[in-house]
């Protein structure tokens, strides 16, 4: 007995209308025949399709473009700081509308920042909250309330002594530099800071701002270290941390690396000179100028509070300064503004991308070829290898060159007298 499996070819048809290039055919299998002759089972036929699918591509290819990769995963020192920065940010509303700023320039100048008003002048005006009857008691009472003349939505103060320090600083050379709060990126500002110092734009009597990182190269600057040699220590920094860790305790190595390269005398340097930025959390929130130093200790101690960004750099959710809860001054002052009567601001973050106005040296005076800010960020939280933070000394100073430009030293700069009002004259 024979079993016949009978092959048959359907016809072969091609649709060029519908761009089908290939050949459609049939196979029929016919099973195998039962012992019984009379019975025969019914055919099935298998089809298979060797014709290319014309009609949707899409099932192959795609026009869209590729999903972008997966971030890299970040490390525990990133994912700490941006976890406590984003829950401080959220609790901290910067004071508005604030009783007491009178819409005046300093000296009658127009543009200029808002006239200062002591407490005591308002004494008999306002009933004043419990915090400020709290305030009264201290013995460092407030000395004054400003409006910074950028950022209106925020309002600084600055007790009594630290307004007396700047007054008896008789001669300022306008116009003052603020440096941004920047975490481990001040490499950039160290840059800034060299071409502005070897150009003739900051002399000992330019006055000096900034919050966290720009408060370190602000105590910097005052010491009259070369802006080299405190790139070495903070590539000292850099590598204790790589070895040691960053996240919990970065402020400890902080302060026993500027205890070791500050001189002993920096406070006296920069009392009236230097503004320190820190933040107090009670009993409200609000941004405190602190330019008046007892010692190099109280000094340091203004720049770590200035840097503390909560539960990252100690394992604690603030510190303690002046018998005040404080922490990172970056979080209401993120420029703060000088006692000179113009203030060129310096952002170690690209000022476009993050919203940021009235910016002077940024690395928007040369974006091309950048770093992005997600790589930024990561480097002010985790400090980057030492090629990246020579980098960065060396884009910050570009920048201040490209600036430079259009903005010559012979024309900027100039020397002014503070007069009995709290004004300035040429």
């Amino acid at each position: 007995m024979h079993l016949k499996l009978p092959l048959v070819h359907n016809q072969t048809t091609t649709n060029m209308a519908s761009g089908g290039g290939g050949a459609s055919f049939t196979t029929a299998l016919r099973l195998p025949q039962p012992l019984t002759p009379t019975l025969y089972p019914p055919f099935r036929s298998l089809k298979f399709s060797a014709k290319a699918n014309q009609e949707n591509p899409s099932n192959l290819t795609t026009n869209q473009p590729p999903p972008p990769p997966p971030p890299s995963p970040r490390s525990f020192a990133v994912a700490t700081g941006e976890l406590f920065l984003g829950i401080a940010s959220r609790l901290i509303n910067p004071t508005k509308g604030r009783r007491g700023i009178v819409d005046e320039g300093v000296g009658g100048r127009e543009g200029g920042e808002k006239k200062v008003v002591m407490f005591s002048e308002l004494e008999n005006e306002v009933s004043l909250s419990s915090s400020s009857w709290w305030w009264r008691r201290n013995k460092e009472r407030i000395g004054s309330v400003i409006e910074d003349p950028v950022q209106p939505e925020v309002v600084w103060e600055q007790t009594e002594k630290d307004v007396e320090a700047e007054k008896r600083r008789k001669e300022v050379t306008s116009p003052g530099f603020s440096f941004s709060a920047a975490g481990l990126l001040f490499p950039y500002h160290l840059g800034v800071a060299n071409f502005l110092i070897e150009k003739g734009y900051i002399k000992e009597t330019t006055p000096l701002a900034g919050s966290s990182a720009g408060a370190i190269v602000c105590a910097v600057i005052a010491s009259g270290t070369s802006m080299q040699e405190a790139l070495q220590a903070t590539k000292m920094l850099a590598e204790d941390c790589r070895v040691g860790g960053t996240a919990f305790r970065l402020g400890a190595v902080l302060r026993d690396v500027l205890e070791k390269f500050l001189p002993d005398d920096i406070h006296i340097r920069s009392n009236g000179r230097v503004r320190v930025a820190v933040t107090q959390i009670l009993w409200r929130p609000r941004g405190l100028l602190v330019d008046q130093f007892d010692s190099k200790e109280d000094l340091i101690n203004a720049v770590f509070t200035s840097s503390f960004i909560p539960g990252y750099l100690a394992p604690r959710p603030a510190t303690m300064f002046r018998n005040r809860l404080c922490i990172d001054g970056g979080l209401t002052l993120f420029m703060p503004p000088t006692a000179a009567e113009q203030t060129i601001r310096v952002c170690a973050f690209p000022t476009s991308r993050l919203g940021l106005q009235g910016i002077g040296i940024s690395p928007d005076c040369n974006p091309v070829g950048r770093a992005t800010t997600r790589e930024l960020f990561n480097w002010a939280l985790e400090p980057a290898d030492d090629d990246v933070l020579d980098r960065l000394f060396e884009l910050g100073y570009s920048d201040a060159e490209i600036w430079a430009k259009e903005n010559p030293v012979e024309e900027l700069v100039r020397d002014e007298k503070r007069t009995s009002e709290g004004g300035f004259t040429q």
